[in-house]
């Protein structure tokens, strides 16, 4: 088990927390790990979007908030994404992939980071987002 303990720091339910390791992390930037399940709630034909990393990358993100910033689980929403581009349309179930997130800017409410989703050392899509963050309860 990792030393952050994913499971901890995000407030996804099993199916839907899809990284499953922090590789490194630091004041500026985060590097995680999912690997692709066969019963991952984004599977199209028995197969993972490229699209579907964009969810990867707020996950990675919102652990670098959790870690940076609260040091505790959050609610979280992606508030905006820019330049997003994917280049690998289906990833195979069970495959492997590294999530890189570097922090632009911000807050613990919200913050701009820049990330990429990576399938053996290949691209799969990259992006600018917004993730927010707000307090348990903080929203009617």
């Amino acid at each position: 088990m990792d030393k952050w303990h994913v499971t901890t720091m995000l407030p996804h339910q099993k199916l839907m927390l899809m990284v499953t390791e922090i590789v490194t992390y630091d004041d500026h930037r985060l590097t995680a790990r999912a690997t692709i399940d066969e019963d991952n709630p984004l599977l199209e034909s028995s197969k993972f979007p490229g699209y579907g990393g964009l969810e990867l990358l707020a996950q990675a993100s919102g652990l670098f908030l959790g870690l940076q910033f609260a040091g505790e689980v959050r609610p979280g929403a992606i508030v905006s994404v820019r330049d997003m581009q994917v280049y690998t349309a289906w990833i195979e179930v069970n495959e492997s992939l590294t999530i890189e997130t570097r922090f632009l800017g911000g807050s613990e409410r919200a913050a701009m980071f820049q990330g990429q989703v990576l399938h053996q050392q290949a691209v799969v899509m990259e992006a600018m987002l917004t993730v927010s963050s707000f307090p348990e309860g903080s929203i009617a």
